[in-house]
C-alpha cells in the first residue's frame, strides 16, 4: 500500500529514455502498474528491437512525433559511477522541450505516510521508504533498498540494490551509494560521492569523495 505525496503519475502514456538493463528494470515496473508504454528510446546504436515485449521506436529525435501534453517520459538510462552526466543530461534536454517524468512506485514497494517523493523519482521492486522520507527529483531507490525514517535523498542520485539508510541520513545530489551498503543514523554524505558496494558507513562523508569501507569477516 503507498501513501504518499509524489511527483506526477497520471493516466498519459510514457515513452522509456534508453533500452538497456535500467530500462529492463524500470519498464518490469511500469507493466506491473498497467501504463501503457509507447516505446523505449535507444540512445545508443540499434540494439534489441524490443524490452520485454515494448518496442525499440529508435532515437531521441522520435518523442518529437509526440508533444509534452499527449505523453510522459521515464528515465530508463542507468547510473554507474557519482556524477554520470548522461542520464541526468538526457532529462534536463527533455525537460526543456516541456515534457514532464512519470514518478514511479513499484506495486511491491512499500511507502509510508509523510513520504515526499519529486518529479522523476523511482521507487523500484521490494524497496520501503518509511515515514518522513524525502527522495530528490530523478532519483533511483532500487531493488529491495531500505529508507527509514526521515531520510533525505538529494535529486540525481541512486540508492543501488539492497542498500540500508538508517534514520535521519542525508544524502547530497549526484550521489551513488553502492549495493548492500549500510549507513548508520544521522550520516550526512555530500553530493557526487561514490559509496563502494558492501560498505558500512558510520561517519559523516565530504562531498566529491570516494568512500569504502568493507565490512569485518571472521574465517
Amino acid at each position: 500500500m503507498n501513501s504518499c505525496d509524489s511527483g506526477p503519475t497520471d493516466s498519459r502514456p510514457v515513452i522509456v529514455l534508453g533500452a538497456g538493463d535500467h530500462a529492463v528494470v524500470v519498464i518490469s515496473s511500469l507493466q506491473r502498474l498497467g501504463v501503457k508504454i509507447l516505446g523505449a528510446i535507444s540512445l545508443d546504436s540499434p540494439g534489441e528491437a524490443e524490452v520485454l515485449g515494448v518496442p525499440v521506436i529508435g532515437s531521441d529525435k522520435e518523442i518529437s512525433t509526440w508533444g509534452p501534453t499527449d505523453i510522459m517520459l521515464v528515465n530508463g538510462i542507468g547510473m554507474v559511477a557519482a556524477g554520470q552526466s548522461n542520464r541526468h543530461r538526457s532529462a534536463g534536454k527533455m525537460r526543456k522541450l516541456g515534457f514532464e517524468f512519470r514518478t514511479i512506485v513499484d506495486p511491491t514497494a512499500v511507502t509510508a505516510s509523510q513520504v515526499i517523493l519529486a518529479e522523476g523519482a523511482q521507487i523500484l521492486a521490494g524497496a520501503v521508504v518509511q515515514p518522513r522520507a524525502s527522495i530528490g527529483k530523478d532519483s533511483i531507490v532500487n531493488t529491495g533498498t531500505r529508507i527509514d525514517h526521515d531520510c533525505e535523498i538529494g535529486m540525481e542520485c541512486h540508492i543501488c540494490p539492497g542498500v540500508t539508510l538508517t534514520g535521519g541520513v542525508k544524502v547530497g545530489r549526484g550521489t551513488m551509494i553502492g549495493a548492500g551498503t549500510t549507513v548508520i543514523p544521522g550520516i550526512t554524505i555530500g553530493a557526487d560521492s561514490l559509496i563502494a558496494a558492501g560498505s558500512v558507513v558510520f561517519v559523516d562523508v565530504p562531498p566529491e569523495s570516494h568512500f569504502i569501507q568493507r565490512r569485518e569477516t571472521t574465517s
